[in-house]
């Protein structure tokens, strides 16, 4: 095995005779860890994809939400609360109001009429990261000069021409307004501007306290339109949403964040449908090059193998030099491969280079999420692959008569 190893090492690094195969091999090991670099980049921005659209919709909003069947209003909401709270798996319930609604700013040159999402909300229960998301003014819930408090989205606040500080007037519509049917209206200070890089919640979302919400929609009192709730463990929370379906009963509606955003979570799914067959295409790309490039070697270094078997070199051995030579290509082009990955993606990570428009992605930049185990099961493919690679060239090296390999040249 040591001279095997040594004469291995030799036909690799050696450049005398033919700088064209020197060059093949720089040129299959090149290929190989283009291949492993572009998969681990793909499969970890896919991975990033997923994971960052679950945390934007599952902390901007809940993994569970409650409703009322056909949006009736829930009563009692502090009771049922506290029983769901005691269920398993449930961390946190924050109760909400929320109606479609128009809103108008009073500032002069503002846009006149906006449609709005308005969510009223308990700010000692609310579960969801609003707060960390304010972009300017503050996160506020109590009255303001007598004005109810508005957090708004940015974009929202952009169309409307508001900012923070101005009163802007929401209209509460239920049903066709008529003489016989005013319109609720309430005035409201803008305390706030969020911006969380969803354009779903920063174009249409507005929040307030829960009794302005309430008074707005003249909702029953101590009734709610639903819960947020937030689970322990993520992976459990289809089971948890049926218990609470079973335990509440109608018309309480669960939805999982999974049910409720579901093209979302499928777009991601199906762009990493593809990626075994591109794995397998790329790989096998490479461990062609693999397999061009040790015949090309054999060729070249045909004679070498003729003395070689004169002086009583076995077959075997023969074969394990030119395996050697693909297990050098394997091991020296994948971890080129794996190395390029991480710190390309480490560089994105941490310094977002590649921008994405936050309107189509529900994000602003391009996400990573590096995984161990995709780095290790593409490694340890691509390096298998060119080692299997080599198994013919070793073999043709192999079979070569020693009589006919010295005449060859």
């Amino acid at each position: 095995m040591a001279y095997s190893f040594f004469v291995a090492k030799r036909l690799i690094r050696s450049r005398s005779h033919n700088r064209f195969v020197s060059f093949l091999t720089l040129f299959a090991t090149a290929g190989l860890a283009i291949g492993t670099m572009a998969l681990l980049i793909t499969v970890s921005i896919l991975n990033g994809f997923q994971k960052k659209i679950s945390e934007n919709i599952s902390n901007f909003t809940s993994n569970i939400e409650i409703q009322g069947f056909e949006r009736v209003p829930l009563p009692d909401y502090e009771r049922i609360s506290r029983e769901i709270s005691s269920q398993p798996n449930v961390e946190s319930v924050s109760p909400f109001v929320e109606h479609e609604a128009m809103i108008r700013a009073k500032r002069i040159g503002a846009a006149s009429t906006e449609g709005i999402l308005l969510r009223g909300i308990l700010p000692e229960h609310d579960n969801s990261s609003l707060r960390n998301e304010i972009k300017s003014g503050r996160y506020e819930f109590t009255n303001v000069r007598s004005m109810y408090p508005l957090l708004l989205g940015s974009k929202l606040a952009s169309r409307l021409k508001v900012e923070t500080g101005d009163t802007v007037f929401i209209f509460g519509i239920e049903g066709v307004p008529s003489p016989l049917n005013p319109p609720r209206v309430l005035s409201f200070i803008v305390v706030g501007l969020y911006e969380t890089g969803m354009s779903e919640y920063d174009d249409i979302y507005g929040y307030t306290n829960l009794k302005a919400a309430s008074y707005l929609f003249d909702m029953p009192d101590g009734s709610v339109s639903g819960f947020d709730i937030m689970v322990d463990d993520l992976s459990q929370v289809a089971s948890t949403s049926s218990h609470l379906e079973r335990l509440l009963g109608y018309p309480y509606y669960p939805r999982t964040m999974y049910q409720m955003y579901r093209n979302l979570f499928a777009w991601v799914e199906l762009q990493k449908k593809p990626i075994p067959i591109i794995i397998a295409l790329i790989i096998l790309v490479a461990a062609f090059n693999v397999v061009g490039t040790l015949l090309m070697i054999v060729l070249e270094k045909i004679n070498a193998v003729g003395i070689l078997k004169t002086l009583g070199a076995t077959r075997r051995s023969i074969s394990r030099i030119f395996l050697l030579q693909g297990v050098f290509i394997g091991f020296i082009g994948t971890s080129i491969g794996t190395a390029s990955a991480f710190v390309l993606l480490e560089i994105q990570k941490n310094y977002n280079f590649i921008h994405i428009p936050g309107d189509i992605y529900f994000m602003n930049t391009v996400p990573v999420s590096m995984q161990t185990s995709d780095f290790l099961i593409i490694g340890c493919v691509a390096f298998a692959l060119s080692v299997a690679a080599s198994y013919l060239p070793a073999r043709a090296a192999a079979s070569f008569d020693p009589l006919e390999s010295v005449r060859f040249q």
